[in-house]
């Protein structure tokens, strides 16, 4: 009983640290600069939110076993999917693109892998690796945010955006240390690990029941077909845990906010000068079939996958027959 309730402990910090990294990754990066009627309670809340979607991902790596660059791409996915079409129903605005944007170009691409991956990868390589990949994320985050004057009446001063972008972006350090120190992540009493997905299909449901349409029904198709892919591509070799890698030093995390800092320094001049550029089409262009090819070549991989383990199976079953009829198994 100990165990299991140090497991589900674990589990929590863990939630509560991938939402901090989310939120920021999800909401301020996306956003670039602080909308005006932000405050700090509702950052609280929207924080509460990624972090309970972030518990539905991690129950999800921990029951399929998949691991590695598709835990992380995947798990991303899922919590899109359960924060666009769950929390707030932009999944099914602008059918059929916002399947794909926000849920796998913006979530899964670039919170997940782009922010979170590579952060806890970038930690170990060569310092000067490290920093050209912040600043490329950095320069990635300016291009997007070009577009931003043309969808608000005036821009925020240069000093808050920095402190809503940089200031803000210390919560992905914070979070990705605390993932450091708690280690690999036990799977949790079946009961806990399904609270959270409970919660939302029972959500989703409420809200679909309330306002009925066809485009919520690409919510359990998605996430279905996520799951699937999970758990096709999971090894049953692997232990029941979700494993974010070795400890990076505390220091090389703190870096990281060098990224939002040049987007900050390059974003709010060009804001100023030159006004709205089309950053955010460039930016879909590259990352919609980008995000929607990996999603599908991984679900076809995992079908692949999954028949040749199902081959292996059903020749393993029949050379037991054999051996059990007294002929041996077959060679030829």
């Amino acid at each position: 009983m100990r165990g299991t309730g140090i497991e589900t402990i674990r589990y929590i910090i863990a939630a509560l640290a991938l939402g901090l990294i989310a939120v920021w990754g999800s909401e301020n990066f996306f956003w670039s600069a602080p909308p005006p009627d932000l405050t700090i309670e509702a950052w609280l809340g929207t924080w509460a939110a990624y972090a309970a979607a972030a518990a539905v991902a991690l129950s999800a790596v921990g029951l399929t076993r998949v691991a590695g660059l598709r835990a992380v791409f995947l798990g991303g996915a899922l919590l899109g999917f359960v924060v666009e079409g769950v929390v707030v129903d932009e999944m099914y605005a602008a059918f059929p693109f916002q399947l794909v944007w926000t849920p796998l170009a913006w979530h899964a691409l670039i919170t997940g892998v782009c922010v979170f991956g590579l952060g806890r990868a970038a930690a170990h390589w060569r310092l000067w690796r490290h920093l050209l990949a912040l600043a490329g994320l950095g320069l990635f985050g300016a291009v997007f945010a070009s577009f931003w004057p043309a969808e608000r009446a005036a821009m925020p001063p240069g000093d808050v955006v920095f402190l809503y972008l940089a200031g803000a972006g210390f919560v992905v350090p914070l979070g990705q240390i605390v993932l450091d120190r708690i280690g690999p992540v036990p799977r949790p009493p079946l009961a806990v690990g399904l609270i959270a997905p409970g919660l939302a299909l029972a959500l989703w449901l409420a809200k679909s029941l309330a306002t009925p349409s066809l485009p919520r029904l690409a919510f359990p198709v998605m996430v279905g077909l996520t799951l699937w892919a999970m758990w096709r591509s999971g090894a049953a070799e692997r232990s029941e845990r979700a494993d974010f890698g070795p400890r990076g030093r505390i220091w090389r995390h703190l870096l990281f906010p060098i990224a939002p800092a040049i987007t900050t320094f390059v974003a709010v001049p060009v804001w100023e000068s030159t006004g709205a550029l089309p950053g955010n089409v460039a930016v879909a262009a590259v990352t919609v079939p980008l995000s929607l090819g990996w999603w599908l070549w991984l679900i076809w991989r995992g079908a692949r996958r999954g028949a040749r383990r199902e081959a292996r199976r059903g020749a393993r079953r029949e050379a037991r027959r054999e051996t059990r009829r007294g002929r041996g198994p077959r060679t030829s």
